[in-house]
């Protein structure tokens, strides 16, 4: 791979957007595929200011969901900021009304100390048993009406979130019984990881805990047949810089730790109850997870494991809307597949040497072996994801969408073709941005030839600011 590269300018990738837009979009080439059908859902920071006040980290911005609803052959758009106490407090404040994760209010200690980061709703969206919720793992979830986006308010699964409620954004579902399972990252009074079933009919159902040896971070999760799963890098918040962050002194990104000596811990939580099965290997650096699934008495797990330290990654968070043109490193990390056997051996396999993130893969295989990985990737060594790749977990073969120059990918979406038979046969949809003229478009890539043009391309009028994660449903919103 050749080494990063950077633009002569150093673009503004995260220009925040205020306005809030409802159109159909009528600037397009190509045509939307005959069968794609549904709804797009994505979720990120829409702003990062709040009262007046630049916000320090990517993770502080005020959550705003865009909607992408095919219908006819067209594509409507809408986006609206989730109402949440801090966005609505943020309008009229001087300042942050709240702390943030790695943003202090102005006032200092007497302004920050024992107070928890605001819910800013701000990291990925799910739509479950007819309702459409905003995600942010600290925090309960905010419900919204999904042909509207108008905020409908705090959701706690009627009293089954309790406290402050943590749920995190990436849920997963049993494509057999349309049960949803996702976890609740808790520090206090101990540290540990509350697991969750939420049946088809929107009821909360308690699986049990994962004991943490130390107040840790952990993001994402996987799903088998068998087990939820869980990779847990050694992303932990020491004493002393925890106690400093609650009292005001530091900010709580600023308390996190990569502590590498104490390797990297896997829980296999059982799906039907029962003591979880702990397991320790070398550390990772990692944030998200592809597919898990069982294969014979082998557990498998696929994640996206960074070539960095967490200073260089939470480095490339921090003061994000001054761009990612002079990073200094390429974007994401390399899909890397574990395999654990019954003796408990934990097997790491590099699956390609493409640099990317976000990874994907058609949901319909959740929880069993799957063939392919999207990534929204870093051709040629970029400091930005200005490609989308697939990834054949069978034969190793490589396959790169490139977009044009200066532009840069969001996360993709699979979205199935009606009545397919092969994995692949179906769409990605891609959001991207033109770094130079800060306007978002949306991409339709045939899944099965990802070197060919794309399909569709729709151009918005407006930037759109770094989509954390999204969901897609073939029900159509009706925002009129």
């Amino acid at each position: 791979m050749s080494s990063p590269t950077t633009s002569e300018q150093n673009y503004r990738d995260y220009t925040p957007i205020h306005e809030e837009f409802d159109y159909t979009v009528d600037e397009f080439d190509g045509a939307l595929p005959e069968g794609l059908r549904g709804t797009m859902y994505r979720n990120g920071p829409g702003k990062l200011d709040a009262g007046g006040q630049p916000l320090r980290h990517l993770f502080d911005g005020d959550g705003m969901l865009s909607m992408f609803a095919i219908d006819e052959g067209a594509l409507h758009f809408r986006n609206r900021f989730v109402r949440t106490e801090h966005y609505r407090k943020s309008l009229t404040s001087n300042g942050l009304p709240y702390r943030a994760l790695g943003t202090m209010r102005p006032g200092g200690i007497l302004t920050n100390a024992l107070q928890f980061p605001a819910n800013v709703a701000n990291t990925s969206v799910a739509m479950h048993a007819g309702k459409l919720l905003a995600l942010w793992e600290g925090g309960r979830p905010t419900e919204l009406d999904p042909d509207t986006l108008d905020t409908i308010g705090v959701h706690d699964f009627d009293g089954g979130l309790t406290w402050i409620g943590a749920f995190s954004a990436h849920p997963k579902w049993d494509q057999r019984t349309g049960d949803m399972f996702n976890f609740g990252l808790a520090m206090f009074p101990r540290p540990k990881l509350a697991c969750y079933r939420v049946d088809r009919a929107g009821k909360l159902h308690g699986l049990g805990s994962v004991g943490l040896p130390v107040p840790m971070f952990n993001h994402d999760m996987g799903l088998t047949e068998k087990h939820m799963v869980f990779v847990i890098a050694p992303l932990v918040f020491p004493m002393g810089k925890m106690m400093g962050a609650g009292l005001g002194f530091r900010n709580f990104i600023e308390a996190i730790d990569y502590d590498a000596a104490r390797g990297t811990m896997i829980a296999l939580v059982p799906r039907d109850g029962g003591k979880p099965r702990i397991l320790h290997t070398d550390p990772l650096m990692h944030l998200h997870l592809a597919n898990t699934f069982e294969d014979g008495s082998d557990t498998v797990i696929e994640l996206v494991d960074f070539d960095a330290t967490w200073e260089e990654l939470n480095g490339q968070l921090t003061n994000a809307q001054d761009g990612l043109s002079y990073a200094g490193r390429a974007f994401g990390g390399k899909l890397t597949r574990l395999r654990i056997t019954p003796t408990g051996r934990v097997i790491h396999e590099t699956l390609s040497d493409i640099q990317g993130d976000f990874p994907t893969f058609n949901l319909s295989y959740t929880a069993r072996r799957h063939r392919y990985v999207y990534l929204a990737a870093s051709a040629d060594g970029n400091s930005f994801p200005n490609s989308v790749a697939k990834i054949d977990n069978d034969t190793g073969k490589e396959s790169l969408h490139r977009l044009p120059e200066e532009h840069f990918a969001h996360e993709a979406l699979f979205v199935p073709r009606p009545d397919a038979i092969a994995e692949d046969d179906g769409w990605l949809l891609v959001v991207t941005q033109d770094r130079r003229t800060e306007k978002a478009g949306m991409l339709v890539l045939d899944a099965r030839d990802m070197v060919a043009d794309p399909l569709y391309r729709g151009q918005l009028r407006h930037q759109l600011p770094l989509t954390f994660h999204g969901t897609f449903t073939s029900r159509v919103a009706h925002p009129a």
